[in-house]
């Protein structure tokens, strides 16, 4: 592993893919909004190593800090962290759009 590159934790790529689904965006559409391919943000989604200035630029296309992406899980079915605009029905956390 690269100086420019850091381990993406699972739960970040879970939370990644959460958000991209949510706004029904493809991994070519997610992509493209980014100015990566779908295969980086694919891998990003499956929690293998990626450049951080890419983990920067997916948060920042979805709305949400890095906190949010790599806060421990508070919740088993939404992580603590449903996409942006949601409420988790087991928690209740989120809302904020």
């Amino acid at each position: 592993m690269t100086a420019r590159q850091q381990s993406v934790p699972e739960r970040f790529g879970r939370r990644l893919q959460r958000e991209r689904e949510a706004r029904h965006w493809s991994l070519r559409e997610a992509g493209g909004k980014c100015g990566m391919s779908a295969s980086t943000v694919m891998r990003a989604e499956a929690g293998q190593d990626m450049a951080l200035s890419n983990a920067v630029r997916l948060a920042a296309v979805y709305g949400v800090s890095m906190d949010a992406l790599l806060a421990e899980p508070a919740c088993e079915t939404c992580d603590g962290a449903p996409p942006a605009g949601f409420i988790c029905s087991a928690c209740g956390a989120g809302g904020a759009a």
